[in-house]
């Protein structure tokens, strides 16, 4: 008896240290601590005993898509921090400003030489270099075709920099022509940003064109990859023959905490960018305020998933009139659905979009969509319809048929990708 008395009291012991252990287990779990102990006092309580070990190196598996030189910039902010839990939140602010550092690329650390901490990076992203464009199709008061259309070439990690390239060419109509081009590299020799050049030119017959570039210092911040830098623009409107230019300071932050490049449907992205400078005409000098800004969030409901989308842009000239040159354009499968593409033209404008996304979501999402737009000069009309978007290996298609109260029939958006 007294032997299984004896066995009972050891068996509850070890079962009260095992749950202390496994509860102490968890606090320094929690805390993200590498080398810090709990230890017991003369109280029979457990004091929190702290040893600072911050990380001092880093050990990269998988780098063969980037150069190592590369990596080391990326990754870099990690270094010097001292647990887990600063290391989390740093690599999620990496990945929201390189998103192609997807959730299959992930951080575990190593204990070496006694008291030196090393970060193992199993590094393996996600490119998205493609070529695309969308097609826009809608039938006419006189009963005529009218199309659309825009290619779209994206080039990620040529060269194995980390570097981004974008040529974008749209025609919205039979009288304008669009350009853009831009080149991001994530590091400027080994200085601790990169940069970003923009190239944009728009076109419209016998009324007018206009040319900006921008040069931009990129960074990465906590909140994201910051930008800052100058833009210099110059036109004419073709109407009244006569010139303009400006040069301002440009600032901006983007963040892209989505989980998926092809087809996202949870986290969100955030973008903005603010401009201020002097623009000059006929009339004379005169201050110039733009501001533009992106935000998308993924919501679940049940199976399926609501998207909120909020996009606006506004131009400003201190005691001037907007040219129909430097005026937002809008409409289309880029912003207001139902409509052409850049349709319209206004001083400012914010739309809100609501998408109710379902299907299997990775691969395939079929959606019901609403735009409300709301603009400086009149009332525009939203527009509604339902589409479907699809990703199968390298290929993206993006559908959707959009009305509007104001236009009679339906307009057939079409947007596709091709993997390179």
């Amino acid at each position: 008896m007294r032997i299984f008395k004896l066995m009972t009291l050891i068996s509850f012991g070890i079962i009260q240290a095992q749950e202390i252990d496994s509860l102490l287990y968890s606090k320094l779990y929690e805390k993200g601590e590498w080398k810090s102990f709990y230890q017991l006092n003369k109280n029979n309580e457990f004091d929190f005993v702290q040893i600072n070990s911050r990380i001092d190196s880093m050990y990269f598996i998988h780098q063969h898509n980037v150069e190592k030189s590369v990596l080391k910039h990326l990754f870099k902010p990690i270094l010097g921090l001292s647990n887990q839990n600063q290391v989390e939140g740093q690599l999620i602010a990496i990945k929201s400003a390189y998103p192609f550092i997807n959730d299959g690329s992930f951080i575990s650390f190593a204990k070496y030489d006694k008291n030196r901490i090393a970060a193992v990076i199993d590094f393996n992203p996600v490119f998205k270099s493609q070529i695309g464009g969308l097609l826009g199709a809608s039938k006419g008061k006189d009963g005529d075709w009218i199309t659309t259309g825009e290619i779209d070439v994206h080039l990620e990690n040529p060269r194995k920099k980390g570097s981004v390239m974008d040529l974008k060419w749209k025609q919205p109509d039979a009288f304008t022509r669009k350009l853009y081009f831009s080149l991001e590299t994530p590091f400027l020799f080994s200085l601790p940003f990169g940069t970003l050049f923009q190239l944009d030119q728009n076109f419209i017959e016998k009324n007018y064109h206009i040319e900006s570039f921008s040069g931009l210092l990129v960074g990465l911040s906590h909140f994201g990859q910051w930008r800052f830098g100058g833009k210099k623009e110059s036109g004419k409107d073709l109407s009244i023959n006569e010139r303009f230019n400006s040069e301002s300071v440009l600032i901006g932050l983007k963040a892209d905490k989505r989980n998926n490049r092809w087809l996202p449907h949870s986290g969100q992205f955030f973008e903005s960018v603010l401009t201020l400078g002097k623009f000059n005409d006929y009339l004379g000098k005169t201050t110039m305020f733009e501001s533009k800004f992106k935000f998308q969030k993924y919501k679940n409901i049940g199976n399926s998933v609501i998207l909120i989308y909020s996009k606006g842009e506004r131009i400003f000239l201190n005691s001037r009139k907007l040219n129909l040159a430097k005026k937002v354009k809008f409409g289309g499968i880029n912003t207001v659905r139902g409509y052409n593409e850049d349709q319209f033209a206004s001083e400012w404008i914010f739309i809100q979009t609501f998408e109710w996304l379902f299907g299997d979501l990775d691969q395939s999402q079929s959606f019901i969509f609403i735009d409300i737009p709301a603009v400086s000069d009149y009332t525009i009309h939203p527009g509604y319809g339902l589409g479907f978007r699809q990703y199968k290996g390298t290929i993206a298609l993006d559908i959707s048929i959009g009305f509007s109260k104001r236009d009679a029939g339906g307009k057939i958006h079409i947007k596709f990708s091709s993997g390179l």
